[in-house]
Order: C-alpha cells, then structure tokens, then sequence
C-alpha cells in the first residue's frame, strides 16, 4: 500500500511557481509546518466558502478554491507559514482569503447561476 508523502502536495497555478518558491524557501517550513500550514489553508478555504459572499453563491467548493489558487495562492500560503498553521488562527487566514476575493471581484464581474 502506498504512503502519503512527507510533503503535502500543494497544486500552485503555473503563474505563481516563482513567487511560491519564494515563499517556500523565504519561510524554510519544515515538514510538519508546512503541513500544518496547507491544512490551515485547506480549512480556511473551506471556511471562506461557507460565508462566500451571494455574488459567488454558485461557485462550487472546489471552484471557489481554483478561483483562491489562481488569484492569490502564494499570498495565502505566505500568511498560512507566518501563523505557523495554528488552527486557532483559522479566523485571519479566512479574512485574508476574503479580501483576496473581493479584490478580485472589484476587476472581474461574478460568475452567473447558469439555466
């Protein structure tokens, strides 16, 4: 049977490989923080979806992490490492990922609920 990796796997849009690294190698995580620190960032994403705003109310869970990855996946990582993947914290990070999103929705207009 095979073993999940040490490492999680972080799916980072290809805009953003460098800044990522950066981030990665500015924070040097060890494995455990930069575990904790991606299941912050899962939990707050999931979070934030859950108090989306109406305007995104027909993007998916998944979806609404895809449009978070594209826009703003280093910046959120980046907060994720600096709060140590405290889960106590979980309430900044999902602030965060909403400023991040109403950020971009001042220069994009919202998906429309598809007939």
């Amino acid at each position: 049977m095979p073993t999940n990796p040490t490492t999680p796997v972080i799916n980072t849009p290809e805009h953003h490989l460098g800044a990522m690294s950066l981030v990665i190698l500015t924070r040097a995580p060890n494995d455990a923080n930069l575990r904790a620190a991606a299941r912050l960032v899962d939990s707050a994403a999931t979070a934030a979806w859950a108090l989306r705003p109406d305007d995104l109310s027909t993007l998916g869970r998944q979806q609404y992490r895809q449009l978070l990855d594209y826009a703003a996946a280093p910046q959120v990582l980046d907060l994720a490492l600096y709060l140590g993947g405290d889960t106590k914290q979980i309430r900044t990070l999902m602030d965060h990922i909403a400023r991040e999103i109403a950020e971009l929705l001042i220069h994009y207009t919202p998906p429309k609920a598809q007939d």
